[in-house]
């Protein structure tokens, strides 16, 4: 993906002085620098890698086509895998 934020510096900026905002079960973090997106899920609410990139997988594709103006995390916090029309719920808000 061409969006994704892959400067250590930049993410550390993102996590250190970014604005957070809840939306169901997706913490969102918005910092002015770099655009770009970055995907997280808990590996301890998920133990399988299949699970944690599925779901990162499926928040890719809810954001695809979205130039971002803004360095963005959407961190999923939820305890069970959501479904792909749960998961549009979370981001179209």
């Amino acid at each position: 993906m061409k969006n994704s934020l892959k400067n250590k510096k930049d993410i550390d900026n993102l996590f250190t002085k970014g604005k957070s905002t809840m939306v169901d079960n997706v913490l969102i973090k918005v910092y002015d620098g770099t655009p770009g997106f970055l995907f997280a899920v808990s590996s301890k609410n998920f133990k399988r890698a299949v699970d944690r990139n599925r779901i990162k997988r499926l928040m890719r594709d809810e954001v695809k086509g979205v130039r971002p103006t803004k360095s963005v995390a959407l961190i999923y916090v939820g305890k069970e895998v959501p479904s792909k029309i749960n998961l549009q719920k979370y981001l179209s808000k």
